[in-house]
C-alpha cells in the first residue's frame, strides 16, 4: 500500500474531505495528488496532516510497511478516530462489542476516544489507567512520545502532574 492510498483509505474511513484532510497544512490540489501518487509528501508535512486528526501516526506507517497483518486493525483505527471526532459514543461502544480482539496499542486507542468523547478518563479502568500512565512518564522522548502525550493527557490528573515534575 502506497502512502497514498493509506492515507485515502485513512480519510474515508474519518468521513473526512480532502479539503478537511490538508487542515490548511498543503492545498487541496497538492494533498489529491499524493493520494493518487502523482506527487510525495514530506515525512514532516503527513506526520503534521496526520496529528491535526489525532491520527495514529505509528500505526499509520506500520500500514504501509506490513499491510497484511495491519489491515482489520487499520480500518478500525479509522472508525475510532472518526467517532472520536464526533464525539460518538454510540460508535464507539459498537467498535468495542464488535468481537474481534484488537491489539493493545488499539484499546488505549479506544480509551482515548471514549475519554475524549466523554471528556471525562472516569471510564477508563485503573489498570488501564496505569499502565497509559507508566508509558507516557518516562525519560525517552520523541516526536511520536510527545504526539501520544499530547492525546493521553486526559488520562492524567492534576495530582500526577505534581508528582511528575
Amino acid at each position: 500500500m502506497t502512502i497514498g492510498e493509506a492515507l485515502k483509505s485513512l480519510r474515508l474511513h474519518a468521513g473526512m474531505t480532502q479539503t478537511q484532510t490538508a487542515a490548511e497544512i498543503v492545498t487541496e490540489s497538492f494533498y489529491s495528488k499524493v493520494e493518487r501518487g502523482v506527487h510525495a509528501i514530506d515525512a514532516n508535512i503527513l506526520i503534521k496532516i496526520l496529528a491535526a486528526h489525532h491520527f495514529d501516526v505509528t500505526n499509520f506507517f506500520e500500514q504501509i510497511s506490513n499491510q497484511q497483518t495491519t489491515e482489520p486493525f487499520f480500518n478500525m483505527a479509522g472508525e475510532i478516530t472518526y467517532a472520536q471526532n464526533n464525539r460518538d459514543v454510540q460508535a464507539l461502544d459498537k467498535i468495542k462489542s464488535g468481537g474481534s480482539e484488537p491489539p493493545l496499542w488499539l484499546k488505549y486507542r479506544l480509551e482515548l476516544a471514549y475519554a475524549w468523547a466523554l471528556r471525562s478518563n472516569d471510564q477508563v479502568p485503573p489498570v488501564l489507567r496505569k499502565r497509559m500512565k507508566s508509558l507516557i512518564m518516562n525519560e525517552n522522548w520523541d516526536r511520536t512520545s510527545y504526539h501520544f502525550l499530547s492525546q493521553a493527557v486526559i488520562f492524567l490528573d492534576i495530582d500526577d502532574a505534581k508528582t511528575a515534575s
